[in-house]
């Protein structure tokens, strides 16, 4: 809805003496002001909504007033007045339970204390309320806070949590066709290319975000975008430009009131001046950056909100509970957290899986020069590999926490799955021949990956793999590879228990009607007499079947001297 709309609803709501619609109009109106950079005009309509919330007691409408108030005084750098307004907010929540709204108050508190460097503080906030969002179903939450976590551990150098919470975000956004959501979160994933080195990934993303902010008059974002491509230049030593650059965020920030931004924007204005050997320049904003630091990060801002915490903070104490009860509701705390983050890490893998697809698809449409589709390609496929190793390596941290086996496990075996698709992206990327690829090196090195994490590398169990006519394209490697790994895993975990000795032999042929046959056959101790591939109950052997059938395929398994799997397709 525009702003005009929301001005014809304002003297609808007056003519009607409806002041609820009324308070609900003032304060759109007073958001699309924030969403535009007009902070003050923005808390002139907040100011105007509160009086008339606070005339008809209405309670809801006055902790969102105050929790939006705290927003736009976030955004100006007045960090006191943030953390009062907000700390309101969660009062009136706690409240009337309203816990959908705490939610977000949490991410926001956790916000402020992230401007603060209180990074213990902003990341206890930011867990109750993606607890809480994930509870609930709430994508539109998850996504913000999984930003803000995403900007935290950026700060504490934890790329690959970073990368991970930054693509959480901007896929959901996506989903959601939240066009701002997707401005930010592409931006901080620029941020963590350029920290790796990936200046051209990079600077793509800052371009398309300034002129996607130009368009949606998102000058903030602009600020951001134009301070970051900054930065960029100054990495590659064009100071010139970098100086150009800064100066432009500094004046837009000047006008819109980004108190922050232009600390920062001064602070790199003094330090490129300083590379550059304009000291004088360099001086001079230096001063200024100084001055505006000292005055965000003042003693007495600290003292401050330290008693509005102090002041706000309601939060319940139980009465005595025995040390037993609390034990179990610990537990089942963490098995149900221990749940919500594999379920999370599923989607975002089939969300990573579904972008594969899409990137595939747009390069085949795209008419331009053979060498540029190249490039694209492999970078996509560079893209992708890193993010699966992301997901690989939180699967990984997450199981040395788990203590339920069968939890553990699990986890374990998605890792299993997210790494088998990381090497074909891997190899694709390392190789000339981007439209298939050599199946049979993929096996040695899936093998080899297999064994390792199974311990098995130093045993008697001799793998043997025999391809035949092995180049497959990309849309038939992805399942076909999850079928090998499950199916080896499958064989390293359970074939040879009680043995010292045992065989795996693993080949890949072209039959006489053109079908391919993936064969894995282990001279292990074989299957149960009543086993039936369709009637499984093991998620593994279940993905066999229902990979199989995405090829077109049939499963047929055989029980004799130990198993084979023929895969047909």
């Amino acid at each position: 809805m525009k702003h005009g709309e929301y001005e014809d609803n304002l003297i609808k709501a007056r003519k009607a003496k409806l002041p609820a619609l009324e308070v609900s109009a003032i304060t759109n109106i007073g958001r699309i002001n924030w969403l535009q950079g007009r902070y003050d005009t923005a808390l002139l309509y907040y100011q105007e909504a509160l009086k008339k919330a606070d005339s008809i007691n209405n309670a809801s409408m006055q902790g969102m007033i105050h929790l939006l108030t705290g927003i736009a005084f976030q955004d100006k750098g007045y960090y006191e007045m943030a953390a009062g307004k907000m700390l309101l907010a969660k009062e009136l929540f706690e409240k009337m339970n309203y816990l959908s709204k705490l939610a977000y108050t949490y991410n926001y508190l956790g916000s402020v204390y992230y401007e603060l460097q209180e990074n213990e503080n902003a990341l206890a906030y930011y867990r109750k309320a993606l607890d809480s969002f994930r509870q609930n179903d709430d994508d539109w939450g998850n996504a913000l806070t999984s930003r803000y976590l995403g900007m935290l551990f950026q700060r504490l150098r934890l790329s690959d949590s970073a990368r991970y919470y930054f693509l959480t975000s901007l896929t959901l956004a996506h989903r959601l066709n939240d066009w701002s959501g997707e401005l930010y979160s592409q931006r901080f994933l620029g941020e963590v290319l350029l920290e790796s080195g990936n200046i051209d990934s990079a600077r793509i993303f800052f371009l398309d975000n300034i002129r996607k902010s130009g368009i949606l008059k998102n000058m903030r974002e602009k600020v951001n975008n134009l301070y970051d491509l900054g930065l960029l230049n100054v990495q590659e030593k064009k100071y010139s430009d970098a100086l150009g650059l800064f100066h432009e965020a500094g004046k837009l920030a000047d006008s819109i009131g980004l108190f922050y931004e232009n600390m920062l924007i001064n602070k790199q204005l003094s330090e490129t001046y300083e590379i550059t050997g304009d000291l004088a320049s360099s001086l001079r904003y230096y001063k200024i950056y100084k001055s505006l630091n000292d005055t965000i990060f003042s003693t007495t801002k600290r003292k401050n909100i330290d008693e509005l915490q102090l002041r706000y903070e309601t939060e319940k104490k139980n009465s005595e509970i025995t040390s037993l009860k609390l034990e179990q509701e610990v537990q089942a705390a963490r098995l149900r957290n221990q749940r919500i983050f594999v379920y999370t890490l599923t989607s975002v893998l089939i969300m990573v899986l579904a972008t594969i697809v899409i990137l595939w698809r747009s390069y085949k449409q795209k008419k331009e020069s053979d060498r540029e589709k190249e490039i694209l390609l492999k970078e996509i496929h560079h893209r992708v590999k890193n993010n699966l190793q992301t997901i690989s390596s939180l699967l990984s941290l997450q199981s040395y926490t788990i203590r339920d086996t069968k939890v553990r496990d699990a986890v374990r075996e998605s890792q299993d799955r997210v790494k088998s698709m990381a090497l074909i992206h891997q190899m694709l990327y390392q190789q000339e021949e981007l439209s298939k690829i050599d199946f049979g090196k993929y096996l040695d090195q899936l093998v080899a990956n297999i064994a390792s994490v199974y311990g098995k590398q130093e045993t008697n169990i001799n793998c043997t793999i025999a391809c035949q006519d092995a180049g497959i394209d990309i849309d038939t490697t992805i399942p076909l590879g999850l079928i090998a790994n499950e199916l080896i895993v499958n064989a390293f975990k359970y074939a040879f228990d009680g043995r010292e000795r045992g065989n795996i032999i693993i080949s890949l042929n072209r039959q006489p009607d053109g079908k391919m046959l993936l064969r894995v056959r282990d001279d292990g101790r074989g299957m149960p007499d009543n086993f039936h591939i369709d009637k499984t109950e093991t998620l593994g052997l279940k993905l066999v079947s229902l990979l199989t059938r995405q090829l077109k395929g049939e499963v047929t398994c055989i029980s004799q001297n130990g198993t084979e799997f023929l895969i047909t397709f």
